[in-house]
């Protein structure tokens, strides 16, 4: 067998656009935080394992949670914040957006999600991040520190990462740089056409869809078949390489997972079986119709990122199908996490868990499935999801349950930076409220 690299990586075009999309953007929004030595001192701590400690301090120095305790005093140059009567929290997780990679719709040059092709695992989202995008500074003012942001189009779209809400680089903002392979699997229930930027599906009758979903997914299976030989050939000393599987080569040997974008019952189990054949790790992600095959996902340890909670139910389906099936899951003992599939809205996240609590999941189990449980399925709970000595400062503080929209976030720490909580919605309103009222 013979490896070319010759059809491989980002074209001088995308190269190009992707450049100019970061320099066109320096003066946006979104300003990077202040880091140093802070004690938050006295308030509620919400550990997040179930603890929750009254009147107790947080100090955060280099980055990280130094201590944690009733006794915990400033040292020397900190900063202190007082927060008697008010709660710290882990930061909450926004477990697929196209966050840094979207900024302003139907305007080609601010969309660098996709690419063209239907299969591109080489595709990294993580180094065509705007750090300076309006939408960073509006999601972490309301307690979400971080999210996978996530490419599409095509079969195997490229590779998700998970970030924080901030950073001077691209590499500062990264806590994952390839939290797993996004593909979409081929699926005869409808949808865009070949090349599409979401799911994988086809026009024209029932007989065409499904003949081309089993092409393409034969054509799936030859892809990540043809990467396990050429990861059995590198391991073996061929020293030719292959740029696009040479990327696979974390799928193939089970390091890092697919993410299956899959919402049919029929689509989850035929999933569900292609990660069995091929012998990849998989995470399902939107998973409309999960809840029907909750007790094969249990049993296989596959957990399921939500898509929107705020959507309607399928045609025949229960009328709160989709509000009720997180605590179904959990029930049965899936492990999920919440997402909103954007970036405008990813503050949102909250209460996308909070609508799911009263259909069933109760609030514990909300809470969790949007700090650590997608901590554990991203792989990084050893750095964040809860707030615990030796974790990154991932963290915030509100007066309330982050859960009830009537909640003020007044403080808010990624990775131990006190960042900003002016973005540009804040900006707008204060402008607009000085408007003297006569010219109102």
């Amino acid at each position: 067998m013979r490896y070319s690299n010759s059809r491989f990586g980002l074209g001088a075009a995308t190269v190009a656009a992707l450049l100019a999309f970061g320099s066109a953007h320096t003066s946006a929004q979104a300003k990077v935080g202040v880091e140093g030595t802070f004690l938050i001192r006295g308030g509620t701590v919400v550990v997040g394992t179930g603890e929750r400690l009254e009147g107790t301090s947080v100090l955060i120095q280099d980055g990280r949670i130094a201590a944690i305790g009733s006794s915990v005093t400033a040292p020397d140059g900190a900063t202190v914040i007082d927060a008697t009567g008010q709660f710290v929290y882990a930061g909450m997780i926004d477990s697929y957006t196209p966050m840094g990679l979207a900024e302003i719709g139907r305007i080609s040059t601010m969309q660098m999600s996709g690419e063209l092709g239907q299969f591109n695992p080489h595709l990294r989202a993580m180094v065509a991040i705007n750090t300076g995008s309006v939408m960073l500074g509006i999601t972490r003012s309301n307690g979400v520190t971080s999210a996978i942001t996530a490419p599409t189009g095509g079969i195997i779209s490229g590779q998700a990462a998970l970030i924080n809400m901030d950073g001077w680089t691209w590499e500062d903002m990264a806590l994952n740089g390839n939290a797993g392979y996004v593909v979409n699997y081929p699926s005869a229930q409808g949808g865009g056409r070949r090349g599409g930027r979401g799911f994988v599906g086809f026009g024209g009758g029932g007989e065409d869809r499904e003949a081309r979903a089993r092409e393409q997914l034969e054509e799936l299976k030859q892809e990540i078949r043809l990467a396990r030989s050429y990861h059995i050939a590198r391991q073996g000393g061929l020293e030719d390489e292959d740029l696009v599987y040479e990327s696979m080569r974390p799928l193939v040997s089970r390091e890092v997972p697919a993410i299956m974008r899959v919402n049919s019952q029929e689509d989850i189990e035929g999933a569900v079986a292609l990660g069995e054949e091929l012998e990849i790790n998989i995470i399902i992600a939107g998973g409309r119709d999960a809840w029907k095959v909750r007790d094969l996902l249990a049993e296989k340890n596959i957990p399921v990122v939500l898509g929107s909670i705020r959507s309607t139910p399928g045609q025949g389906l229960p009328y709160d199908a989709v509000y009720a099936q997180p605590g179904v899951l959990v029930a049965a003992g899936v492990k999920i996490a919440f997402s909103t599939g954007s970036a405008s809205n990813a503050r949102h996240v909250p209460y996308h868990a909070a609508l799911a609590t009263a259909y069933g999941l109760s609030p514990e189990d909300a809470w969790k499935a949007l700090t650590i449980w997608p901590a554990e399925i991203w792989h990084v709970d050893d750095e964040i999801g809860t707030v615990e000595e030796g974790k990154l400062a991932n963290l915030f503080v509100a007066d309330g349950d982050p859960l009830d929209i009537r909640t003020n976030v007044s403080e808010v720490f990624i990775k131990g930076r006190r960042v900003p909580m002016d973005d540009r919605a804040t900006r707008l309103y204060e402008k607009h409220n000085a408007r003297p009222k006569n010219n109102r």
